[in-house]
């Protein structure tokens, strides 16, 4: 059985290292030009059912996700580390952190709706050829090349496919805080914003510690773009740094 912790880089830094939760449909190799871009330790989380775990049975549902993950970390590891959650991953590392008794170093949320915010039924009618479009239109492809070969492209729609009805599933967690600080960031573009509802700032309930909002240009998981590896790690610095001198804020 492949491990969901999956090292991406290691480094001599002291600092906090970073566990990177993908969004629905992602494995972690598609982090990898991130991780390279980094200075400190970045791990990434395999899902069952993807990736290096493709013979595993996927889980159930979000809440499962995060009771698989628990049994691969401990509160002491988990505390030390600042967790990013992509779109679905933000779920999941809230659900992990809430199983876990512990909070991390902070939570840093990327295009993800607050949890009270959602509308898990968005998508539930959508078949294989509406999302594919979205698929490849927002920047959700989770590995470059994927539209190279009819079965790799088969394979990453099932993915998405299949963590999308996870997440229309997905009731929200149960409403305790957490006490470390939380960041929410979205793209200016993104289509799951486009109601103009504070649906980032919504994140603010879920910690009674320090809270940031931002706006960053691009689409719906554009952070992730290409060339773009430096810049998220500049902006998730100056988040850092927020924490420690900054009032509440959403901008």
């Amino acid at each position: 059985m492949a491990p969901a912790l999956v090292p991406l880089s290691t480094s001599d830094d002291r600092g906090p290292g970073y566990l990177l939760l993908p969004p629905a449909g992602g494995t972690p190799r598609a982090f990898g030009p991130l991780a390279a871009a980094s200075d400190t330790d970045v791990w990434g989380v395999e899902y069952p059912g993807h990736g290096e775990r493709l013979a595993e049975t996927p889980a159930a549902s979000v809440e499962e996700l995060a009771a698989r993950l628990t049994d691969e970390m401990t509160s002491e590891w988990f505390s030390r580390t600042v967790v990013i959650g992509f779109g679905m991953g933000a779920f999941v590392a809230l659900e992990t952190a809430q199983r876990l008794g512990a909070v991390p170093g902070a939570l840093i949320v990327v295009d993800a709706c607050a949890p009270q915010r959602r509308s898990p039924d968005k998508n539930a009618k959508a078949g294989a050829s509406a999302m594919g479009r979205v698929f490849g239109r927002t920047g959700l492809t989770p590995v470059a090349g994927y539209r190279d070969s009819p079965e790799s492209w088969e394979y990453a729609l099932d993915l998405l496919l299949g963590d999308l009805q996870l997440l229309n599933a997905y009731r929200g967690p149960a409403r305790t805080r957490l006490s470390c600080p939380i960041a929410a960031m979205r793209g200016t573009d993104d289509p799951a914003f486009a109601t103009g509802d504070d649906a980032t700032g919504g994140w603010r309930v879920w910690t009674s510690g320090p809270f940031v909002g931002r706006v960053v240009p691009g689409g719906h998981l554009g952070v992730l773009d290409s060339g773009r590896e430096a810049e998220f790690w500049a902006r998730i610095r100056r988040l850092e740094a927020a924490f420690l001198g900054v009032e509440p804020e959403v901008a």
